[in-house]
C-alpha cells in the first residue's frame, strides 16, 4: 500500500482566535466584581466553543471550575486541573457518586434520587440546589422543612451550603431576582452553610447576592450578559474573534441572482463577496437576509442570501475586495452581542455552536 504524502498547503481560512490577556483581564475585572467572594469559572460546553485547553492557561488562579456533565468534569483533571470542580446539575447515576469522592468533584444535589445515589458514599463535598424560582431543578425553597432533614441524615457528605439559579437578573426590572433572593435568604440554614447564587449578570447587577461564591460564565468571555450588549461598559474584553477571509468577489448587475434558491437578488449594479462561512462552522442558517453586518476593510457589509455549509455572500455595493481580505464575522470590533442581536439569537449560541473544523489560534495580547 502506498503512503500518504502531505503537501504543506494553506489550511481553510476560517479561525477562531482566542486571546488569553484578554480572559486574564476578565478574570481581574469579575475577581473585583465579586468582592471577597469566591470566583468559579463556567468552562461547560468546551469553554463556551472557546476550547477548554485554549482557555486554561488563563484561569489558574480561579478558585474553582463549573462544568454540566461527568466527562466534562473528566476532561479537566485529564487537562492537568487540582481545584475543585462543580457539577452544576449533579450526578446522572449512582456510579458517578464514587467518581465524585476520588476526583474532588462537588455535585449539586438537586433531587431525593441524586440523594439516594450519594447514601454510603465517603469524602463527597457538595451543595444543595435549591429552587428559589426558575423551575428547573432543586430542591424547591418553600419545602425546606421537608427536605433538609432528608439532606442532613447524610452526614458522611461535606454539606457546603445552598446553590440557586436567577432567571432574570439580566432584566432591567429586578423585582424578579430579588423577590428569588429573598426567598433564599428566608431559608433557615445550618451554621457555617455558604450560598453559591450569581451567575454573570447577578454579579454585576445585585451585588447583594455574592454570597460566599459567585459562578461566572458569559461575562469570563468578554460578553454582556445584559441586553444592551456593550461589555465594554462592564470593563469586559471578547476573549474570541471568529475570522475568516474573501474567497471570491463577482460583479452583479441590477436583477441578479445569487446563492441556494437565489435567496439573494441584486436591486442594483454592485458587488458580491463569497466568503468561508457557513452552517458547517455553527454559524445560523436561518438568518434573514441582510439583517447581519460583518466586518470587511474597517466597514460593514450585509450578510445577504441564504447561509450554506461552507460560504456565506457579503453585499458590496460600489466598493469591492480582493480574494484573501480579512473579515470579522465577531469579535474586537464587531461585538458578539451585536451580530447575535442581529441574527435573533444570543451571543452564547454564536460561540458554543462552533463546529470541530473551525481552527483555533491562541494568542497572547
Amino acid at each position: 500500500m502506498r503512503p500518504f504524502f502531505f503537501l504543506e498547503c494553506e489550511m481553510r481560512p476560517l479561525v477562531k482566535v482566542i486571546d488569553v490577556a484578554a480572559l486574564r483581564h476578565n478574570v481581574r475585572v469579575l475577581r473585583q466584581q465579586a468582592g471577597a467572594a469566591k470566583l468559579v469559572a463556567v468552562v461547560k460546553a468546551d469553554a463556551y466553543g472557546h476550547g477548554v485547553a485554549n482557555v486554561l492557561p488563563a484561569l489558574t488562579d480561579v478558585d474553582g471550575f463549573a462544568v454540566a456533565s461527568m466527562d466534562e468534569a473528566l476532561q479537566l483533571r485529564q487537562l492537568g486541573v487540582g481545584q475543585p470542580v462543580l457539577l452544576l446539575e449533579g450526578i446522572f447515576a449512582a456510579d458517578e457518586a464514587a467518581l465524585c469522592a476520588q476526583h474532588d468533584f462537588v455535585p449539586c444535589v438537586h433531587s431525593p434520587e441524586q440523594l439516594a445515589w450519594l447514601r454510603g458514599v465517603d469524602g463527597i463535598s457538595a451543595w444543595v440546589k435549591v429552587d428559589s424560582g426558575m423551575h428547573r431543578l432543586g430542591f424547591a425553597a418553600a419545602d425546606a422543612a421537608s427536605w433538609l432533614p432528608q439532606v442532613l441524615s447524610l452526614q458522611q457528605v461535606r454539606w457546603l451550603g445552598v446553590a440557586s439559579h436567577f432567571a432574570c437578573a439580566d432584566a432591567e426590572d429586578l423585582s424578579d431576582a430579588q423577590a428569588q433572593l429573598a426567598r433564599l435568604d428566608a431559608l433557615a440554614l445550618p451554621a457555617g452553610w455558604q450560598r453559591c447564587l450569581a451567575n454573570s449578570a447577578a454579579l454585576f447587577a445585585l451585588p447583594e447576592a455574592r454570597g460566599e461564591v459567585v459562578r461566572a460564565g458569559l461575562a469570563l468571555y468578554g460578553m454582556s450578559p445584559f441586553a444592551d450588549g456593550d461589555a465594554a461598559r462592564l470593563g469586559l474584553r471578547p476573549v474570541l474573534s471568529l475570522q475568516t477571509q474573501v474567497l471570491a468577489v463577482r460583479r452583479l448587475q441590477a436583477g441578479d441572482f445569487a446563492g441556494y434558491s437565489h435567496g439573494f437578488q441584486a436591486q442594483v449594479a454592485g458587488n458580491l463577496a463569497t466568503i468561508a462561512l457557513g452552517y458547517g462552522d455553527g454559524f445560523p442558517r436561518a438568518i434573514v437576509s441582510g439583517a447581519v453586518q460583518l466586518l470587511l476593510n474597517g466597514k460593514r457589509y450585509p450578510l445577504v442570501g441564504r447561509v450554506a455549509m461552507d460560504m456565506a455572500l457579503l453585499w458590496l455595493g460600489e466598493d469591492t475586495a480582493a480574494v484573501g481580505d480579512a473579515v470579522l464575522v465577531f469579535g474586537e470590533g464587531n461585538p458578539a452581542e451585536r451580530v447575535a442581536a442581529q441574527a435573533a439569537t444570543i451571543p452564547y449560541t454564536l460561540t458554543t455552536m462552533l463546529t470541530a473544523r473551525v481552527r483555533a489560534e491562541v494568542v497572547d495580547g
